[in-house]
């Protein structure tokens, strides 16, 4: 059996992760719906990253007592939400995280994604830095007022992601918009041939 389709429990993943049972036990979980709400059930967060690979998930995996994922589908779902690094270490930070809700420190490698170089998910830090934003909080306020495109989409734990095409066009765009609103100035006069000069 190759290492990436060795099968790990709930136990394995929350020590690979560095999380507790209870955390690895709601990613295999799928998320809770009302009664009411007539939405199609969504797949767990791991299901979810096994479709997208198209890797099949064992029958062990259906049984909510002692499921069982692929190496790789865990890998890659936790390369997606920032726990671990490309190279299949565990992120330095998560251990400090502490409590809440948290974003991951580097922009994180979509499991979706395919070909040889990995698309990155910018979360909204990374957006605030690479549009030029004091704060998170700034940012979010320019979302608000619609001053920002619309996420490209959201990860396995329903946090914005956007893609990095998505931020350059954005910049791209503003960039124009910022030159068509500039003034252009008014010339001195005009020379004999009708050419505008301006005085020094």
């Amino acid at each position: 059996m190759a290492r990436g389709d060795e099968l790990l429990s709930l136990t394995d993943i929350s020590k690979l992760a560095g999380v507790s049972r209870q955390t690895a036990q709601r990613w295999h979980k799928a998320p809770a719906q009302h009664e009411k709400n007539k939405k199609p059930v969504l797949p767990s967060a791991l299901k979810k990253v096994a479709a997208d690979l198209e890797v099949e998930v064992p029958e062990a995996a259906e049984d909510s007592t002692r499921p069982k994922y692929p190496r790789r589908v865990v890998e890659a779902f936790l390369k997606g939400i920032g726990y671990m690094n490309q190279d299949g270490s565990l992120v330095e930070e998560v251990q400090q995280k502490g409590g809440g809700r948290w974003l991951p420190v580097r922009p994180t490698i979509d499991p979706t994604g395919t070909g040889r170089k990995p698309k990155l998910r910018y979360y909204v830090p990374h957006v605030a830095q690479e549009l030029n934003y004091s704060s998170t909080e700034a940012l979010e306020q320019a979302r608000s007022k619609d001053r920002i495109p619309d996420p490209d989409g959201h990860d396995e734990l329903f946090r914005p992601f956007w893609y990095i095409e998505t931020l350059e066009q954005h910049t791209k765009d503003r960039g124009q918009r910022r030159r068509k609103a500039e003034p252009e100035e008014e010339p001195d006069g005009h020379d004999e041939a009708g050419r505008p000069y301006k005085l020094l």
